[in-house]
């Protein structure tokens, strides 16, 4: 059934509408992709955050950039000044994301087409799940390639970051480690992902560690998946 669902959303990605409502509002968006995207109420205190923190002329980094609906919400919120990088693993996500970016004349977003890790090198990525929650996993049955944000921080093709989000399915560690001195640096605002009490745990004592201000988005949201909002003193 799930090889079938994904054959289909391959088959049907060109089919595209209006999105009706919310920020993105008269953007073409694939109709295959899910009706909260067409409707405009897809996770809405997500969403918020995105435009409550980001300005224009600012640079935000994508990791688990999906079918881009984040990464395209950033990108007209920081306008043609601003820069958006984006990293996408799966092949079907990066078909819609693609499209998506085409369909809208969408010009300051850079995809990447990575995971990232604590590291730079290859991983196994596990496609044997929705489309919205592929991971890095050993036993995945996807060969793909993985970056360190770090390594592009000190190889100069991240000058700067000012926003930073990470949503990688419980990877989300393995993506700060490998931000240690892009974080310290330049302390860009975070908004971050957490599978579990366990990472959750983690990722908070590392904010902390960091002097980060943060909040969980939702509070009411589904156990053991969360959002939080990590706000470095400069931006307070």
């Amino acid at each position: 059934m799930r090889r079938l669902k994904h054959a289909l959303k391959w088959l049907l990605t060109p089919l595209s509408v209006r999105i009706r409502g919310g920020p993105l509002a008269g953007y073409r968006w694939s109709a295959a992709t899910g009706s909260r995207f067409v409707t405009g109420t897809y996770e809405p205190s997500k969403t918020r955050a995105y435009l409550d923190h980001l300005r224009p002329g600012e640079t935000v980094v994508d990791v688990g950039a999906h079918v881009g609906y984040y990464a395209i919400l950033a990108a007209k919120l920081v306008g043609p000044e601003g820069r958006v990088v984006a990293f996408e693993p799966r092949p079907l996500n990066l078909r819609f994301l693609r499209l998506h970016l085409r369909l809208n004349g969408v010009a300051n977003v850079e995809l990447h087409e990575a995971g990232v890790a604590a590291s730079s090198g290859r991983s196994a990525f596990d496609t044997r799940t929705g489309t919205g929650t592929g991971r890095l996993a050993a036993d995945g049955d996807l060969d793909v390639r993985t970056i360190s944000l770090d390594e592009l921080y000190q190889g100069g093709e991240l000058v700067r970051v000012d926003f930073l989000k990470i949503d990688v399915e419980g990877g989300e560690m393995e993506v700060l480690r490998g931000a240690h001195t892009l974080i310290r640096e330049t302390m860009p605002s975070i908004l971050v992902a957490t599978h579990g009490d366990d990472l959750h745990r983690a990722v908070t004592e590392l904010l902390d560690e960091l002097g980060y201000s943060q909040r969980v988005l939702d509070a009411q949201g589904r156990s053991g998946d969360t959002e939080i909002l990590a706000i470095p003193p400069s931006r307070l």
